[in-house]
């Protein structure tokens, strides 16, 4: 059985690169370091269910707000020939955004999402071809900046939702809110995100059907 410090509620911003306008996410908080049942099934807020608020293809999408192009597809990370790969290529598509330099070899750990067929090389250029307008902006390291326009709405999200009285715990990309706020908390991310990147954002919504017992509440 895990062990939990429900007392650990202290966050902080990590940056990277010796940057203060790179990474920047949000680390520390006991509930970070549960996985999404034992969050979604163990903890209340109040004496409320909670309910997982992601932001959805949250890299490729700051990368097309700052191309200024509206995407024009509801998932990019469904590339043509490989739409039984999308973990996959989520995976290939974040390591090509965080090197300079062509990937000769799958990311670690990348290799089973894949049939034995497909080589890197190929999985890089249908991604390339499927994203024109962003195409020149992989292989440049850019991710360490994404990861702080992430982290600048992600904040900017927090002080609203506390300005409105809701308490939000934060998950990088993802903050759990009580369930009676999920409409306000959704308007709050999706404005928070065309704000910051100029394009419409999407989030998703993950809550248990199974949270009765709730060991800790805030």
């Amino acid at each position: 059985n895990q062990t939990v410090d429900v007392t650990d509620r202290r966050l902080c911003r990590i940056f990277t690169r010796e940057r203060f306008d790179n990474g920047g996410r949000l680390f520390g908080g006991f509930w970070q370091r549960l996985r999404k049942k034992h969050r979604l099934e163990g903890i209340a807020i109040g004496t409320e269910d909670v309910v997982e608020l992601d932001f959805g293809q949250m890299a490729p999408r700051i990368l097309y707000g700052l191309a200024k192009v509206e995407p024009r597809f509801t998932d990019s990370y469904l590339v043509p020939g490989f739409e039984m790969h999308r973990q996959g290529i989520k995976k290939v598509m974040n390591a090509m955004l965080f090197t300079t330099k062509p990937l000769m070899r799958m990311p670690q750990g990348v290799r089973n999402e894949f049939s034995a067929r497909h080589r890197v090389q190929d999985v890089v250029t249908a991604i390339e071809a499927a994203h024109p307008a962003i195409k020149d902006m992989f292989f440049t390291d850019i991710g360490h900046e994404l990861q702080f326009i992430e982290s600048q709405i992600l904040v900017d999200v927090l002080l609203k939702l506390k300005g409105e009285g809701i308490i939000a715990l934060p998950i990088h990309d993802a903050v759990l809110v009580p369930a009676s706020k999920v409409a306000l908390a959704k308007d709050i991310m999706l404005s928070s995100f065309k704000h910051h990147t100029g394009i419409e954002g999407i989030v998703t919504e993950d809550g248990s059907l199974t949270n009765m017992n709730h060991d800790h509440s805030f």
